[in-house]
């Protein structure tokens, strides 16, 4: 491998910081703000993050959101998968998908 594809490589393998995250993040704002809030709701249902403080949680969620991992579509998905398909649980937000 050369010098060029390692340097690449590793730097790819570096997560980065929430804050640059934050700050790279080309999306609006008011958008995430929701879309934070709700995902971590569905990040404290699941067994696997029952140890985690909340500001674990939101700081999980957050990281999900700003590195494209989760969008609206993985929202909708989870929370039709728990049952909870009301919209009583968005606070009157409409999860519409822009495809």
């Amino acid at each position: 491998m050369s010098k060029k594809a390692s340097a690449v490589k590793e730097q790819s393998a570096v997560p980065k910081t929430l804050e640059e995250l934050i700050l790279n993040f080309h999306g609006g704002k008011y958008t995430i703000i929701p879309l934070a809030a709700h995902w971590a709701k569905v990040l404290k249902r699941r067994e696997e993050n029952r140890h985690l403080t909340s500001n674990e949680i939101l700081e999980l969620a957050l990281r999900q959101i700003l590195s494209g991992e989760v969008d609206w579509k993985d929202l909708k998905k989870a929370m039709t998968a728990n049952g909870s398909s009301d919209a009583s649980g968005l606070n009157g937000i409409d999860l519409k998908v822009k495809d």
